[in-house]
């Protein structure tokens, strides 16, 4: 009965260790960017494996099999739910962005835009008025905008004259 529990705080250790390589990774390699942060992630995650073998010093394939094991299962768990966190903030975004700008020449591709059609979207509308200048729309009209340009077949609009590049984005919350 002592065993088990001496080899549940053993296996314990090395569920910290995948936990805490998530962490130490994402400090150390602030600014990386992947592949190359993923190459390093995974020389944190060996250097510290190794260091949690030498500090047990339990040395039996078995033994280092499980380590591995539950560490990497620690590191590949927190970072697919980091992962599908960041996607699930992406997807549900409070920040709809809109922005066009004027274009000075006659594009090649570009779809025609009427008055009548760009009054259902008023923050079409508004971009257009104030070219250059980013701002803030709802989500249900900024996905509805996407729609309409999706269907016209073209980011790049003709009004009377004058042509536009229209650019949607969404920033994470």
């Amino acid at each position: 009965m002592k065993d088990l529990s001496k080899n549940a705080k053993k296996y314990a250790t090395f569920f910290f260790i995948g936990i805490f390589t998530f962490y130490l990774s994402g400090y150390i390699l602030r600014g990386i960017h992947p592949p190359k942060s993923i190459y390093l992630m995974f020389l944190v995650y060996w250097t510290l494996f190794a260091i949690g073998i030498l500090v047990l010093r339990d040395y039996s394939p078995g033994f280092i099999l499980k380590g591995f094991a539950i560490s990497l299962g620690a590191l590949f768990l927190i970072s697919a739910g980091f992962f599908a966190l960041g996607a699930y903030n992406h997807m549900n975004s409070d920040e709809y962005w809109i922005e066009t700008e004027k274009l000075e020449t006659s594009p090649d591709e570009f779809a025609v835009v009427t008055e009548s059609e760009i009054e259902e979207y008023p923050a079409l509308r508004r971009a257009l008025k104030n070219a250059g200048e980013g701002f803030t729309v709802d989500s249900a009209e900024w996905k509805g905008i996407e729609e309409f340009l999706r269907l016209k077949g073209s980011n790049v609009i003709k009004v009377n004259n004058d042509y536009y590049q229209v650019r949607l984005s969404m920033s994470v919350a």
